[in-house]
């Protein structure tokens, strides 16, 4: 059984970490604030790339400050970003955390994995200030994608592909070199696929997303696959 790579996830349950292990699917986990970096931290594996960053969810001055000593280790800082239609966090309080991390990244030179809901505009113009290496998580409006296609970004395909026209459009605009595939995690294929899909067919997800990226390019599942293991590394390096 091949290994296949989830560009994106969050720590999850102890059991679907479990399956990760099993079934050989590396995985970007990441963790959203110093409670889940410290978890993060406990966990070993082959088969996980740890990232951390402050989620715009949880965006606090506070909180960013307790998370900095896990910022300062970390290989990949995320996801962070901007967010207005899923989150309650005053958008100026987004917007500082946000540059705050993108700073310590750019200065460091890590990549950055990015959430830009409802702020798909203005999250590509911020990060113009601060140079680097971006993978833009599940990116579905279907406007906006340009600006972060002129910025050579990497991209998350979404587990919805197959029937949400705004991540079908990543699939098809971004270079095959820039896609990867990702879950966000189980509990997020459920809520897109419905509530009834089964842990067992997460692996399923990643395949049918790989499935959809490489019928769209012209390739071959392997050659896909193929260029999207390289493709992770690449980002993660």
């Amino acid at each position: 059984m091949r290994r296949i790579y989830d560009g994106h996830a969050h720590l999850g349950t102890e059991e679907e970490r479990r399956y990760r292990e099993r079934e050989g699917i590396v995985t970007m986990i990441c963790a959203g604030d110093r409670a889940e970096a410290e978890a993060l931290n406990r966990l070993s594996g082959d088969w996980i790339v740890k990232a951390c960053g402050l989620h715009p969810w949880k965006a606090d001055l506070g909180a960013l400050a307790a998370l900095e000593p896990w910022l300062e280790r970390a290989g990949i800082i995320g996801e962070i970003g901007l967010d207005s239609v899923w989150c309650q966090v005053e958008m100026d309080v987004q917007r500082q955390v946000f540059r705050r991390q993108l700073a310590l990244a750019a200065g460091r030179k890590r990549p950055a994995v990015l959430h830009v809901k409802g702020m798909e505009r203005e999250a590509a113009e911020t990060i113009r200030d601060y140079p680097g290496r971006y993978l833009v998580h599940w990116y579905s409006d279907m406007d906006g994608l340009d600006a972060y296609l002129d910025q050579d970004c990497y991209f998350t395909v979404g587990p919805d592909v197959e029937q949400n026209p705004a991540v079908q459009q990543v699939a098809e605009r971004a270079d095959l070199t820039r896609l990867l595939v990702e879950t966000d995690g189980f509990s997020a294929i459920q809520w897109a696929l419905g509530e009834d899909f089964p842990l067992k067919d997460l692996r399923r997800a990643l395949e049918n997303s790989l499935r959809w990226i490489a019928r769209v390019k012209g390739v071959t599942e392997d050659y896909a696959a193929g260029q999207i293991e390289e493709n992770f590394w690449r980002f993660a390096e």
